[in-house]
């Protein structure tokens, strides 16, 4: 008996080791494989449909997976993430989603999301994650010896309290704002020397870059940032109108001093509504006094004329009784 266990137990144990090769073996294959590309901003949070299905998230099984390098990143059928708690499943009205919250630049690369019901694979998902530092802003225009001004945010009119940095690129290098220089004009150039960017340039409260007297060289792209994991991209672009028509449909330059004319033009234009609303309020109250004035004038003169034509029928109803006029009765007595 004593020889025979440790071979009852390794054949147990050759047993166990035979079946999960059979249960790997006979997993079926994802026939529904999807690729996405996708792209995100450092910072965002993410959400990605892995599958559509009826089945409780509990009975299924997702994994995820990097390919580049391979790595796993997360099991669902234990409940038990293996890199870190950013990544997470959840079931959306019948989709089963995959969840990335506060995204970073080392996120970016491949992923493979696949969805299993026991030993069957229901879905495949592939998708190319790009992550971008800064968030890309529309692009500025502005003519040559004009003010532009580059925004910081999606909503410039915020005042910011934080320090905002703006650099410069040229080419794939970008530099501080004080500290660039533009590169060396040709020879034949007519263009006039112009004073360095960072003496024409300013950052205003609300982090926005204000940029004088503008030169064909100040056209590049332009990085503003806020925070360690928030900064945003624009594109000034400087360019010479030379036809009429052209002129007609040119973008609007912010300057500093548009805005604080626009400003007064704000508060005068408040102004004007604001009198005009009270004239019409007064205009109207009068004309509706007049009318109500003439009204009750109408009806005192209709009840005046009632009451004599009233007073006139009673007359006629006494003397109509009598043989002689009604006058002649008042002589005679």
């Amino acid at each position: 008996m004593g020889s025979f266990q440790p071979s009852y137990l390794q054949i147990l144990f050759v047993l166990m080791a035979a079946l999960l090769e059979c249960k790997v073996a006979t997993q079926r294959p994802c026939e529904q494989v999807h690729r996405l590309n996708i792209n995100y901003v450092q910072g965002d949070n993410m959400s990605i449909s892995c599958l559509t299905t009826t089945h409780q998230l509990e009975s299924l099984t997702v994994n995820l997976r990097r390919t580049d390098p391979v790595k796993d990143i997360l099991k669902y059928s234990d409940n038990s993430p293996l890199e870190h708690q950013r990544w997470s499943v959840r079931n959306d009205a019948g989709n089963v989603t995959l969840d990335l919250k506060d995204i970073s630049l080392s996120d970016k690369g491949h992923y493979k999301c696949e969805v299993y019901k026991d030993w069957d694979c229901l879905n495949a998902t592939l998708f190319n994650l790009r992550v971008k530092e800064c968030k890309t802003l529309d692009s500025v225009h502005a003519t040559p010896d004009s003010s532009v001004l580059l925004p910081c945010s999606e909503h410039p009119l915020q005042y910011r309290t934080d320090q905002v940095t703006w650099k410069i690129f040229h080419g794939h290098q970008s530099t501080e704002i004080d500290q660039y220089r533009p590169p060396h004009k040709p020879s034949n150039s007519t263009e006039r020397d112009p004073r360095p960017l960072y003496e024409r340039a300013r950052i205003l409260g609300n982090g926005s870059l204000l940029i004088r007297d503008a030169v064909n060289t100040d056209g590049s792209w332009y990085q503003c940032r806020v925070s360690e994991k928030t900064c945003y991209e624009v594109k000034l672009v400087v360019k010479v109108i030379t036809d009429v028509s052209t002129t007609a449909y040119s973008p609007v330059v912010q300057t500093e001093g548009n805005i604080d004319a626009s400003a007064e033009v704000t508060t005068n234009l408040t102004a004007v509504v604001m009198t005009t609303i009270v004239s019409l309020c007064v205009l109207i109250s009068l004309i509706i006094c007049v009318i109500l004035y003439f009204k009750k004038r109408r009806s005192n003169i209709n009840s005046q004329i009632e009451l004599n034509c009233r007073c006139s029928a009673y007359y006629s109803e006494i003397s109509g009784g009598l043989d002689v006029p009604l006058y002649s009765l008042v002589q005679h007595t």
